[in-house]
């Protein structure tokens, strides 16, 4: 979460140059674009053609399923033998850790990772995945140019077995699988058969300046009522209330989705975005959200500029203490002096999600090899590089951060997690909902166009999307 965004439309959209909370490598990942949908045409162009079915290969294709975790003997009956993965360059850092542990545990493997940009994984994963010797693990992407493909094809294993045998449906990560959930016709996720794993979590809240609150005797927001309040203080100090950067379009969603989600049941909000047949965007929760924005835009709470303005460029300028909040992505924190700022949530928790899942290819000779791995990286071991490296584990249990912006933002992940508001990604709905989206919301936050037709845009590019499936 982090779309393609950043760029082919990314969110796909990847800050994470530097990732997420620490020394982060990325920004989260949610759209598709051109890209994506290149992708997914050509690999639905050939579904039909010698995709092996799903879960066939679960014990190097003699068992379809296990009932307890693997062993150092299993994975050693494979022989010697290469388990070659496809990864985000943005892992590189967690894997310098996880796999030398890994190779030393099962020294008869041998991991060969394949390193791609973001936009050029989601780009290629799929048909690499279809063809005659697909990566045995590789990550996707949530959302249907990708992971949507891989399961309508019958590319990728079901794993629902892995995650019960070894824990993985309780616990503080259990929740955060969802978005690996899939229809067996690939059509809607959130809820069907598990697909992908993801160890990686993000999630949004608010950032704040602790010298400039303090110069005006405000304490840290603790909920949206607290935050409406502090935001015409600060502007009649002569500061920027809240620094945003939304030239890409994504940020602004973000804000919206913070929110939103205090509007209305979580739920409503994660069933729409994967899908879910007789849900909607016209809400009256969606259209407040829309009004609050524009509010805040016309009251000048985001300054002028702001969508001629970068994310990166916006945050840079809030490390160097320009405004008083920004409101987004743990990614963020990167960038910012854990002295200066703080991080907490306008709601319970705070929007958020996961990260761009593992897959097991249906048809890899060394599935219980592959298995093991994705058990390494679902550990409060792994859960800790994570952090070390900079960004938020979806197994917490144990896991400390280095300092308070690092423990303030894995507390508030812990809260969004047990208060169900990690709903995921609007634009994870569509191939286009970003730029639909984030474009229309644009328009609402200048006056141009109503919540109301805000809301209705989206609805209709979403039914629109639905139906193409």
């Amino acid at each position: 979460m982090k779309s393609v965004r950043r760029e082919v439309r990314r969110r796909v959209l990847r800050e994470r140059a530097g990732g997420r909370a620490g020394g982060r490598a990325g920004a989260p990942r949610r759209a598709w674009g051109t890209a994506g949908a290149v992708a997914l045409a050509a690999v639905l162009a050939c579904a039909g053609c010698s995709a092996p079915g799903a879960g066939k290969s679960a014990t190097a294709g003699t068992q379809s399923f296990i009932t307890e975790p693997v062993t150092t003997e299993q994975v050693a009956a494979l022989g010697d033998v290469t388990l070659r993965m496809w990864a985000d360059q943005a892992e590189k850092p967690l894997m310098k850790s996880v796999v030398p542990a890994f190779e030393k545990k099962y020294p008869n493997v041998t991991v060969d990772i394949t390193y791609k940009s973001f936009d050029d994984l989601i780009a290629t994963v799929v048909n690499a995945a279809s063809g005659s010797t697909p990566p045995d693990l590789f990550q996707g992407n949530i959302g249907y140019a990708v992971d949507g493909a891989l399961v309508k094809a019958k590319l990728v294993r079901p794993l629902d077995d892995v995650a019960a045998t070894y824990g993985w449906l309780t616990g503080t990560g259990a929740s955060t699988l969802a978005p690996a959930r899939w229809n067996s016709a690939g059509t809607a996720f959130g809820d069907g058969n598990l697909y992908g794993m993801s160890p990686i979590s993000e999630v949004q809240g608010i950032y704040y300046n602790k010298a400039l609150l303090k110069s005006l005797d405000l304490e840290p927001p603790r909920s949206l009522s607290d935050l409406e309040k502090d935001l015409p203080v600060v502007k009649a100090a002569g500061k920027q209330p809240v620094m945003l950067g939304n030239s890409d379009q994504y940020a602004a969603t973000h804000i919206f989705s913070d929110l939103a989600v205090t509007e209305q049941s979580p739920a409503s909000i994660s069933d729409w975005i994967g899908g879910k047949a007789g849900t909607t965007f016209a809400t009256d929760g969606n259209e407040k959200a829309a009004d609050t924005m524009a509010d805040w835009a016309k009251k000048g709470y985001f300054g002028s500029g702001y969508d001629g303005l970068s994310n990166e460029d916006a945050i840079a300028r809030f490390a160097k203490g320009s405004g008083a909040f920004f409101v987004g992505g743990s990614w963020n924190g990167a960038k910012l002096d854990p002295e200066k700022f703080g991080f907490g949530a306008l709601t319970t928790g705070g929007a958020g999600a996961t990260a761009s899942p593992w897959h097991i290819a249906a048809s890899s000779k060394a599935t219980p090899a592959a298995v093991a791995f994705l058990a390494a990286l679902h550990t409060p071991e792994a859960g800790q590089e994570i952090l070390d490296t900079g960004r938020l584990p979806v197994v917490t249990d144990g896991v400390k951060g280095a300092n308070s912006l690092q423990s303030q933002t894995l507390d508030v992940l812990k809260r969004t997690i047990a208060a169900g508001t990690q709903v995921g990604y609007y634009d994870w709905s569509a191939t286009d909902m970003l730029s639909v989206m984030g474009g229309k919301l644009q328009e609402v936050m200048a006056g141009r166009t109503s919540s109301a037709a805000f809301t209705k845009a989206v609805q209709d590019s979403w039914q629109k999307a639905r139906k193409s499936e």
